[in-house]
């Protein structure tokens, strides 16, 4: 009987207990309780997903080799979704992004209220997940630390760039949001927020951008008299591929629920993405969501700006940079209030990677995360190896010529920073017997008192053990 339950999965996929029982009573005409016990007792290569219930006390099976592939995600989400779980709109969210997503993003996409009675906040959801062993947490260079998919090591090695490229273009893209709003007077003009360490709220729920409104069709009034303002909330994703029926269920999700709290005023929910799928539209559009793109919102050229932005910071990541193409990034893009500014440390880190690519530098890494033997963490932006010679940390601020750089970023560079990488280079294998540089890059300026301290390190230090460097705009 296992290798007829075998021979279902392998035909029609992984599914629940109670989908194998089904077929088993229809085809081969055992009773239902009979069926059900036969599945209960499959063996051999049939797994069952513990730690996430489904209905009826039936079970997510699957065999051993579809773990992990596009089928088995496809269909634990269905599955998940059909049972109105938070754990599949939380699985579809993070499926909808490449399967990877920063762990400070997670309480926004997975669409569940962070704090809401009789409902799994997202620090369970995750938790539970992670026990269930379908996602885990990792730190990603360039990312932090993150929540992913279940996948065989080194999985997601490939799209790390392509995941931080689509989070830089969204956070231009918010700034652009942030910008139409202000000038179309839409919402009160200082109490915009956008996504950082502590994400913007309405209600019980996270999103990438919140504002209140004051506008006449959005407040209302108690009985008292008093105004209770409306607000404005939007996610966003500007990731490959279409946004689909499931990918944008745990925002719906979010809109819907958030219109049952009495006490929360009205609220216009838009999703600003670059295509979605037919259902997916239909599904905002059916809810009284605004499906938006980039284009739509802030015209041809600038929502073509955004699209070329993640391909050139593709591009930059894994080649020579083509200063035509950052050229024209900047002009087009430089219509966003803030754009500029986010571009520049961005672009700063490829061009000091090209600098030393063109310096026939053999080996270049960037945005690597360091844990050194005392448990202190730091983020090195470019590493320099040149095999039986040197390895060099260089720390990047690409800052406006005429700006200078705040007092506290040296202070972390000199008293975090360089001690972290130091320990952590001399547990490493490779480079240990290395002579060892640290660099601090910049296109701005520094203050006397940086400058100073800088100096003063640099007698300080024992050039034996380590040596520190300045590189200005100059």
């Amino acid at each position: 009987m296992s290798d007829i339950i075998e021979n279902y999965l392998r035909t029609h996929g992984p599914c629940l207990t109670s989908d194998v029982s089904e077929y088993l009573a229809t085809d081969l005409r055992l009773t239902p309780a009979a069926a059900r016990k036969r599945v209960s007792r499959a063996k051999r290569q049939v797994r069952r997903l513990s730690h996430i219930s489904f209905p009826r006390k039936a079970r997510f099976i699957y065999l051993q080799e579809q773990f992990g592939s596009p089928t088995f995600w496809d269909r634990l989400v269905e599955k998940l979704l059909q049972a109105n779980s938070a754990y599949g709109l939380a699985i579809a969210a993070i499926q909808q992004r490449g399967g990877l997503i920063p762990l400070r993003h997670f309480e926004i996409a997975c669409g569940a209220p962070i704090r809401q009675r009789r409902h799994l906040p997202p620090t369970i959801i995750s938790d539970r997940l992670i026990q269930a062993k379908l996602l885990q947490r990792t730190d990603v260079p360039g990312l932090g630390e993150c929540i992913t998919l279940v996948q065989s090591a080194g999985y997601y090695d490939s799209i790390v760039g392509d995941v931080r490229a689509r989070l830089i273009a969204e956070d231009i893209l918010l700034l652009g949001i942030r910008s139409w709003l202000q000038k179309l007077g839409l919402v009160s003009y200082g109490k915009i927020r956008i996504r950082g360490e502590d994400p913007p709220k309405v209600g019980p729920f996270a999103w990438d951008l919140t504002a209140p409104s004051y506008l006449g069709c959005m407040v209302k009034s108690d009985k008292l008299g008093h105004v209770k303002p409306g607000f404005f909330a939007c996610d966003v994703y500007l990731g490959d591929g279409l946004v689909d029926k499931n990918g944008i269920q745990p925002f719906i999700n979010k809109c819907v629920k958030l219109r049952m709290l009495r006490n929360i005023g009205s609220c216009m929910q838009i999703f600003v993405a670059e295509d979605y799928t037919h259902d997916a539209f239909h599904d905002l559009k059916s809810h009284g969501i605004i499906p938006a793109t980039p284009s739509n919102l802030f015209g041809k050229e600038v929502g073509e700006g955004l699209t070329a932005l993640s391909q050139v910071l593709r591009d930059a990541a894994r080649k020579a940079i083509d200063p035509e193409s950052f050229d024209q990034l900047f002009r087009t893009l430089g219509r966003i209030e803030g754009a500029t500014t986010q571009l520049r440390g961005t672009l700063f880190e490829f061009l000091v990677a090209d600098v030393l690519r063109k310096k026939s530098v053999p080996e270049i890494r960037m945005n690597r995360i360091f844990k050194s033997p005392d448990a202190k963490k730091a983020e090195a932006d470019v590493i320099a190896i040149r095999d039986h010679s040197w390895v060099i940390f260089i720390e990047c601020k690409g800052y406006n010529p005429h700006a200078e750089v705040p007092d506290k970023h040296v202070d972390r560079w000199l008293n975090h920073k360089v001690p972290v990488f130091y320990k952590c280079i001399l547990n490493h294998p490779d480079w240990k017997n290395l002579k060892k540089c640290f660099h601090f890059w910049t296109t701005g300026s520094l203050s006397a008192a940086a400058l100073d301290k800088i100096e003063r390190a640099k007698k300080e230090i024992n050039p034996a053990r380590y040596t520190i460097a300045l590189r200005l705009g100059p």
